[in-house]
Formats: C-alpha cells, structure tokens, sequence
C-alpha cells in the first residue's frame, strides 16, 4: 500500500504542476487577448480534441494493457500509422468548418498531441510513471514560457500562441520519445501492424467518445448559439472544474495499475472501493472550496471580460463531484478488461 501511496503522490503533484502551468497559461492568454481570443483559442482546442478522438481509436489507453503481452515496438508502429492516417483523412472534412480559427494546423496539432500521448502510455506500460510524469509537463511549460516570452518582446495575437503552442509540441514530442524508447526491448524483427490495438481500442474508445460528448459537446454549441466571447468565459470555467479532477486521476492510474499486478476479484474490489470513498471524499472538499472563492478574485486574475464565470460553478459541481466516483469505477473496468462494460456505463 505505501508503494501505491507513492505514486498517487507523485501523479498528484505532477498533475497539479501541469494543472497549475495550464493556468498560468490561461490566466496570460484572458488577459493579453481577452474573452474573445480566449473563445478562439478554446474552439481550435476543441477541434484539436474532437479530432483526437478518432486517433485515439488505436493510440488508446489499451496500450498500456497489450505492453504486457505485445511488442512495443510494433505497438508504437502501429498506433503511428493509425493516426497519421485519421489527421490526413481529416484534411477532406475540415473546409465545412472554415469558422474556426487556423483549421488547418489542427490535423498536425492532433497528431502531435497524440504521438505524445502515445510514448506516455508506453512509458506506462514500462511502469516508468515518474518518466511519465516528468515528460508531461514539458509541454505546458513550454508552452507557458514561450507565450510568456514572446508578449514582452511584441504585441500578442491568436496566431503567435499558435506558434507557441507547435514548438511546445515539438520539443516535447521528441523529449517523450527519447524517455519511451529507451525502454525498448531489442527487437529486431519485421515491424508488423498490431490489430489488437484496433480491437481493444474501439470499445475503450467508443466510451471516451461518448464521454466527450458528455460534457464537450458545449465547447461548440455555445460559440453556435451564444457566441465566441461566450465560450471563453465557459472554458475558463471549465479548467478550473477540471482541475479538481486531478486527485481522482492521480488515484485511478495508480489504482489500474495495483489491479494489473493483482489477481484476487475481491482484492480488488476492495482496493477500488477505498479509492472511490477518498476521491468521492477529496473531490467534494475541492469543489466546495472553488464555489466559495470571491468573484473579485476571478476578474482580478483574468480580466473584467471574466465576471460572469463565478455563477457557473454551482451548475458545474454536480457533474464535477459525480464524475470523480465514475472515474474511479471506470480505471478500475478497464484494468480488468470490461471495455463494452465502460461503453455501456458512459452511454
């Protein structure tokens, strides 16, 4: 139990780094462009996020399952090859979605994002989680300090956070691979494309898909019906929210681990049970804690463009507090393989 005391720990406080650099990010980019660059901003992410979807079909968190069983190489292979293939195809739809900012660098954005986000669930299948760890919060530093530097030296535009925001990507893409293939086995027979990511990957990624839609679909409605300045204000909101979920992920990924190594049903149960209870528990506290925080505070931190946001958080919490309970329930599926079961529950 103190080895996985350890590593929540050590998720937890890289967690609250990426969440605090995040931030800090956000915090420079309400102020510097404002509600309106904010929601513009917000919209290319979601594009980026919305995309990532479909390559997350075979860069799934099943990798780190099939790590146990599979060549890694042929995983990395294989999981590259897939989504290079989902942002070239994405290339033919995006010309219905010119309203968005910069539309076409979203292809190139996903498929670095997700070539990282594939080497940490390799390092992950290593059981190298402080590498992992380390490794993901070289992007949002790096992107801080760039944004950070680049508006002392000129006037800041939508289209200098893009820049920002692709070296971020690129160093850090080339950090995680360094880490991740280091832990390679010497393999040297013929790359082969791994199906059994596909497999797995779709039921794993049907729930994700389903869970995006939960509780994103808002992220393009509201520029829709509202307007773009409108969505700043809501993902602001958002972030903050979302961060209070760190300590049940810090939780769960160690927790899909413990289970891996275990084998007794009851053992496990046992184990997810406590973790609910602590989450469900801590998550509550943070919540109410956000909720309480002054308005002034909000406006002083991001601009007057931002007075509105504090009157979100009530209608945020529920969904905050509940997901924190089936987060837990759902690592806990996925370490046993029940993936048509997490599909179901998502529904």
């Amino acid at each position: 139990m103190l080895s996985l005391s350890k590593g929540i720990f050590s998720n937890f406080v890289s967690k609250t780094l990426i969440a605090g650099l995040g931030l800090l990010t956000v915090i420079l980019v309400s102020q510097r462009l404002g509600a309106a660059g904010r929601g513009s901003i917000s919209l290319f992410m979601s594009g980026v996020a919305l995309l990532q979807l479909f390559c997350d079909f075979g860069n799934s968190s099943a990798i780190i399952n099939l790590s146990y069983t599979h060549s890694q190489k042929n995983l990395s292979y294989s999981s590259q090859l897939w989504v290079l293939g989902v942002c070239l195809s994405a290339y033919l739809f995006l010309p219905f979605f010119r309203h968005v900012s910069f539309v076409f660098l979203i292809p190139p954005a996903a498929f670095l994002f997700s070539y990282i986000n594939l080497n940490h669930l390799l390092l992950m299948g290593q059981r190298k989680v402080g590498l992992r760890n380390l490794s993901s919060i070289m992007q949002p530093l790096l992107l801080l300090c760039f944004f950070w530097f680049m508006g002392d030296y000129a006037k800041v535009e939508d289209d200098q956070y893009i820049i920002c925001l692709f070296f971020a990507l690129l160093l850090s893409a080339w950090f995680a691979y360094s880490l991740s293939h280091k832990g390679f086995k010497s393999d040297d027979s013929k790359s082969v494309f791994e199906t059994e990511i596909l497999k797995k990957g779709f039921w794993v990624q049907s729930g994700q898909a389903i869970q995006f839609l939960n509780y994103r679909v808002n992220f393009f409605l509201i520029p829709y019906f509202i307007g773009v300045s409108a969505l700043g204000v809501f993902n602001n909101a958002v972030i903050l929210s979302e961060s209070i979920w760190i300590l049940g992920h810090s939780i769960g990924q160690m927790q899909h681990m413990r289970i891996l190594n275990t084998e007794g049903h009851i053992e496990k149960r046992t184990l997810s049970n406590k973790m609910i209870l602590i989450n469900l528990i801590g998550t509550t506290v943070l919540t109410m804690i956000l909720i309480a925080i002054p308005n002034s505070f909000w406006v002083y931190l991001f601009s007057k463009d931002f007075e509105s946001m504090r009157e979100l958080f009530p209608y945020l919490a529920p969904g905050v507090i509940v997901f924190s309970v089936s987060n837990i329930i759902n690592h806990h599926l996925h370490a046993e393989g029940h993936f048509k079961t997490i599909l179901i529950c998502n529904l």
